[in-house]
């Protein structure tokens, strides 16, 4: 491009306050609120959880070491969503159809604006710099010293522990590259139907926008004409009442997690979902015989949620390359 844009792509690093649109119900945003805007109520309180009008605590404390943004919801919730009907289809598998949480990179609401009328809340997460909290320094030693980090050959765990702590200066999602499968997560919403089935993830405080994956379960293989994504080549097929996906064909300049959790393009990945009432149980296996000495399995439980309707939104986009531009050529 001609027009010699000297940044292209978003601000980002942990040191950065970043702002969010976040809807407190499955209804439709509405004009973002701002300060000058008298119609908005300040440090209103809102509860940190995982229901319908509960905020997502901010999850890059895995308590299972995995390195990984997901926690677990509370045991008690897993096992009162198990206890509804499991819907199924026509063909008789389990309906995978729905909103599902707590899924993706989700963080807790602790200042910011809400809207007079309650639908809309413009968020600030908390500044970290110059000096982090001591609650932040031991989240992220405990990232890289979980009991469940990926298992990398013994020549390659010095350079994973030096990207990790080098996260804000190479971790690839800070210069605007998608984050990925698998670090995307499990799907925020699922959209079932005949041959195929639709993962689509809420990515509103990612480096991308509206990241999607299209599953085959038609019964096809691997497309070998695919150059390699971000995302994979995935096929699916039931198992009983389990979705199994195959997914291959990666590029190898993302990341796992936040840790400098590399992997090469021999990656391969199963997934598994098993719902059981109104809870789906999120399975994958990572393989890389390149960097890997095992398998590396990561569990975690969906809930079924937001009855208030359709909730997944786009991620709000903030332009930063205008101002750099220097002359008028076109691209």
């Amino acid at each position: 491009m001609k027009g010699r844009l000297l940044s292209c792509c978003k601000a980002a690093g942990a040191a950065l306050a970043v702002l969010y649109l976040v809807p407190t119900s499955g209804v439709g945003q509405n004009t973002p609120a701002t300060p000058q805007n008298k119609a908005v109520t300040q440090n209103k309180k809102v509860a940190i959880g995982y229901g319908l009008d509960k905020d997502q605590p901010f999850a890059g404390a895995d308590p299972d070491g995995t390195g990984l943004p997901w926690k677990e919801p509370p045991i008690e919730a897993i096992e009162a969503a198990k206890k509804a009907p499991t819907p199924h289809l026509a063909d008789g598998h389990p309906d995978l159809t729905g909103f599902w949480a707590p899924a993706g990179w989700g963080y807790a609401v602790t200042q910011g604006l809400v809207s007079a009328d309650g639908k809309t809340r413009y968020t600030q997460r908390a500044p970290e710099g110059p000096t982090q909290p001591p609650d932040k320094v031991a989240e992220l030693k405990h990232r890289l010293e979980g009991s469940n980090l990926p298992p990398y050959k013994p020549e390659l765990v010095a350079k994973v522990k030096n990207l990790g702590e080098r996260q804000s200066h190479e971790d690839p999602a800070f210069k605007c590259a998608p984050k990925g499968f698998p670090r995307v997560g499990p799907p925020t919403e699922i959209v079932q139907v005949p041959n195929e089935v639709v993962f689509l993830y809420d990515t509103v405080n990612s480096s991308e926008q509206n990241a999607f994956r299209v599953v085959s379960t038609d019964g096809r293989g691997h497309d070998e004409s695919l150059n390699p994504s971000y995302y994979g080549d995935s096929i699916g097929h039931w198992e009983g009442n389990t979705m199994v996906i195959d997914v291959t064909n990666f590029v190898d300049d993302t990341w796992l997690s936040q840790n400098g959790t590399i992997h090469s393009d021999a990656m391969h990945v199963v997934e598994k979902l098993t719902r059981e009432g109104n809870m789906i149980d999120w399975q994958i296996s990572v393989e890389d015989p390149k960097v890997f000495t095992r398998p590396w399995v990561v569990e975690r439980h969906l809930i079924h949620g937001l009855q208030g309707g359709h909730a997944l939104e786009e991620a709000p986009c903030v332009e930063h390359d205008y101002s750099h531009l220097v002359n008028d050529d076109r691209n």
